[in-house]
């Protein structure tokens, strides 16, 4: 499999259009209001917000169609293939700045909150920590380094990433992998290894999160984002939601 040598996959048109015009509806009602409620952090920095399924911003029936999206057969035949038995952890929406100027930035996910000994011990780990990507355009959003979900920094990757040595974090890197991806593909990527977004291509691609049932991480979903009594059975009860009801249970 490319995704545990380079530490990505594209799966090319894996959904619909008609199916990704019932979303794409959802998540630019979603980014209006976010963008409104967060004005000062949209125009200063933001390049994505997150909890898209939260009760508190969309109605319950803009909801249900996430909802209906995050357990449908299509993208469990993809995160299946990545995950065992996986749980609904979080979603993520990806956008251009509101600045045009605004610089872009090489990161490993694992460097925040982490010393640089617990993200080279977290490198170790086999765990792959994969992000499904749906762009609900057709972008070149998202650049990479293939191979360093398992490998660290070389010097001049670290001092890049680390602002370091004269370095700044939107610098080139010479082994980084631009991905183009068409609307109705899903990209899958370690959030592990080094990668920036690249943004001024109208970005807007949903990205979801999930964990193997009873990772830790579990604890973490806010009740706010699962289903709640007014959902369909099907929904309350679909395993990806169970899940994670089973593991904040334990």
């Amino acid at each position: 499999m490319a995704f545990s040598q380079l530490g990505f996959e594209i799966h090319r048109q894996v959904f619909p259009q008609d199916s990704l015009d019932r979303l794409e509806s959802v998540l630019r009602e979603f980014h209006s209001r976010w963008c409104r409620a967060n004005k000062a952090f949209y125009e200063s920095r933001a390049v994505n917000s997150a909890y898209l399924t939260d009760q508190n911003i969309l109605s319950n029936e803009k909801r249900l169609v996430l909802f209906e999206f995050l357990a449908g057969q299509k993208l469990l035949n993809i995160v299946e293939q990545y995950i065992k038995e996986p749980a609904f952890l979080n979603t993520q929406l990806f956008f251009d700045p509101f600045n045009p100027e605004q610089k872009n930035y090489w990161h490993r996910d694992i460097q925040y909150g982490n010393t640089l000994n617990q993200q080279l011990q977290m490198l170790q780990d086999p765990a792959p920590m994969p992000h499904f990507r749906i762009p609900l355009v057709s972008e070149t959003g998202l650049e990479l380094v293939p191979g360093t979900h398992t490998r660290w920094d070389t010097e001049d990757e670290l001092n890049v990433r680390l602002e370091q040595n004269g370095k700044h974090s939107w610098n080139n890197l010479e082994q980084g992998q631009r991905i183009t991806l068409e609307r109705g593909d899903v990209l899958v990527f370690c959030a592990k290894m080094l990668h920036r977004g690249l943004y001024g291509d109208n970005r807007f691609a949903f990205d979801v999160l999930y964990a193997p049932a009873g990772h830790s991480l579990l604890s973490t979903v806010s009740e706010n984002c699962l289903p709640d009594s007014s959902m369909p059975d099907a929904i309350k009860q679909a395993p990806v939601f169970a899940r994670t009801r089973a593991a904040q249970a334990n």
